[in-house]
């Protein structure tokens, strides 16, 4: 069970998390401005193939986050939602809730509906509790809610490959392969790569934070080597911050050992971490988007770089070194 009361009162991170989930299930998303009760409304874009040709749907998403007193939404909470549909030219009215809506307001989103006015749904702490848990959304529980998510950290789920294997850990989103096994691998020493990624310290904040992504994990059981694939995400004008692949190798250590003693080493690791310029400041900005992903399959399930093992890389743009 998820404690939406881990979200502050005051709703804005309850908003937040709604915004997320519907960027990442593929919607245009943008906020309206702050509404009457001190809250900012979205306005989701929903784009659709159709048979003939694509099209679109406007969705007002209203948020309401009631979990810290327990109360139901009700009437007064959800008045005009015609003519706020109309002042952003939408078809569809969204509710979504940290708790339930009261009888009343379900009728009155059935009777929008049946009177073809507008196209009614909602969303109550069950329903945003099932769409989390799924593969593409589930990061957000340990980025909104962590202790929640303590009780989690893994969610692991089997893709069409008999050896490739689709993984939650924390809020990352990533795949985990086997040169000959039938499994993923041991679960220990994958948390202890995504230890080593995080120990880097990165440059940035708000609107310039610098991102480290696990994308992919394949582990060689025949040689009982991993080869890693990360992304590292910054702002594309903060050029001059990005750290190099000599200050991140310094942590990594590519083609040396996962783990070491002092006298010996053991699963010897190699780091694939590519440098993506993002533009954090766009609606469509996701640190785990699809595309991160869909272009590097076949890299991901044999362990072949993408584009060369980070201590092959040169300085994008001969950055400034920063001190660990």
């Amino acid at each position: 069970m998820l404690d939406f009361k881990e979200l502050p009162s005051d709703g804005v991170r309850f908003e937040q998390l709604i915004r997320e989930m519907l960027l990442r299930s593929g919607f245009e998303v943008h906020w309206t401005g702050v509404g009457p009760d001190g809250g900012r409304d979205l306005v989701a874009t929903e784009t659709a193939s159709g048979l003939l040709a694509p099209f679109s749907r406007k969705w007002l998403v209203s948020c309401k986050h009631k979990a810290h007193s327990g109360g139901s939404v009700g009437i007064p909470d959800v008045a005009d939602i015609v003519d706020a549909c109309g002042a952003v030219d939408a078809q569809g009215y969204l509710l979504a809730c940290s708790t339930q809506p009261s009888s009343g307001v379900v009728k009155r989103l059935e009777e929008l509906q049946l009177k073809g006015r507008i196209l009614t749904k909602f969303w109550d702490s069950v329903e945003i509790e099932k769409r989390l848990n799924i593969p593409e959304l589930f990061p957000l529980v340990h980025q909104f809610m962590p202790e929640s998510a303590k009780a989690q950290p893994w969610k692991i789920y089997a893709t069409q490959s008999p050896s490739v294997w689709a993984a939650n850990y924390k809020d990352y989103f990533l795949y985990m392969s086997c040169r000959i096994g039938h499994s993923f691998p041991a679960l220990a020493e994958v948390e202890a790569i995504a230890a080593k990624l995080e120990s880097i310290r990165l440059p940035g904040g708000g609107w310039s934070q610098h991102y480290f992504r696990l994308r992919a994990v394949y582990y060689d059981d025949k040689h009982e080597q991993f080869s890693v694939f990360a992304d590292y995400l910054y702002p594309g004008t903060d050029q001059k911050t990005v750290l190099s692949p000599k200050v991140i190798d310094a942590v990594l250590k590519t083609g040396r050992g996962l783990h070491s003693d002092g006298v010996g080493e053991w699963y010897l690791t190699h780091w694939d971490v590519r440098f993506v310029p993002t533009n954090p400041h766009s609606d469509r900005f996701q640190v785990d988007s699809a595309e991160y992903y869909e272009s590097w399959m076949s890299n991901f399930t044999v362990g072949f770089a993408r584009e060369g093992w980070v201590d092959e890389i040169d300085d994008p743009g001969d950055p400034d070194i920063i001190s660990l």
